[in-house]
């Protein structure tokens, strides 16, 4: 897989989602769609405004927004959280053991955030949303549901969709320093975590995809019984696939 790494103003674990295989021997259109960690570390407003990006979409709930103010040369973003602020995990979830227990998440998140999915889609179906970055906190659970099912969309086949999310392991080690030392997280739990609730293994994804399309058909599917249109579905696939 190529390198589509991005450095940007010390944000971690930022990649561009272009240049991946897609249905019908098509491509994702470099340098329009991008997930990441946290924008809170941005700390170059010139690279910033470089970058250039038209739509902004926080994943983070409102007690993370305020423990990790974005900087003020942000101005203009969608705030889309995919959690409530005062989320657990079911309780019949956290008896699952490890390699179940983050499939079963995904899919709370699924349902939790379905509306902020549905209105991240309905955004990115105009044109003049791009170049798009999307992001949560480590850029790895909820950032990775959203590009699941924006992937799984374009026709990215599924073990490319969890090679990507793979690619967040080697990003994760500061990233969980930084979680394992908030006050936000110690309030929640989350600082105290095992180490596995970090984990980016590629099987997981495939585990989460197996189970969203044995339940919707595919994300499209999803997206239709969550109120998208197929104009709108075709449109994103437009902007987003080279022809």
């Amino acid at each position: 897989m190529i390198d589509r790494s991005v450095e940007l103003g010390g944000i971690y674990n930022m990649r561009d989602l272009g240049g991946l295989p897609a249905a019908g021997g098509r491509m994702v259109r470099r340098g329009l769609l991008y997930r990441a960690s946290s924008l809170h570390r941005l700390d170059d407003e010139q690279a910033w405004g470089d970058f250039d990006a038209k739509c902004v979409i926080d994943l983070r709930y409102d007690r993370e927004r305020e423990a990790f103010p974005l900087p003020e040369f942000i101005s203009d973003f969608l705030h889309a959280p995919i959690l409530p602020d005062h989320w657990k995990s079911d309780e019949e979830a956290r008896k699952l053991p490890a390699d179940q227990y983050l499939v079963a998440v995904y899919h709370e998140m699924l349902e939790l955030g379905g509306d902020a999915i549905r209105a991240i889609l309905d955004t990115l179906a105009f044109g003049d949303s791009y170049p798009a970055v999307f992001f949560c906190m480590a850029g790895k659970d909820r950032t990775g549901i959203v590009t699941a099912m924006l992937l799984d969309i374009l026709g990215v086949e599924h073990e490319t969709i969890a090679a990507d999310y793979h690619l967040t392991t080697e990003n994760m080690k500061p990233i969980i320093e930084r979680i394992r030392n908030a006050p936000v997280y110690k309030e929640n739990g989350l600082a105290y975590a095992p180490d596995w609730i970090f984990s980016s293994d590629p099987e997981t994804m495939l585990a989460f995809l197996e189970r969203m399309t044995e339940k919707y058909g595919n994300a499209e599917g999803w997206a239709l019984q969550r109120g998208l249109t197929q104009r709108e579905i075709d449109a994103i696939r437009e902007h987003l696939l080279e022809s």
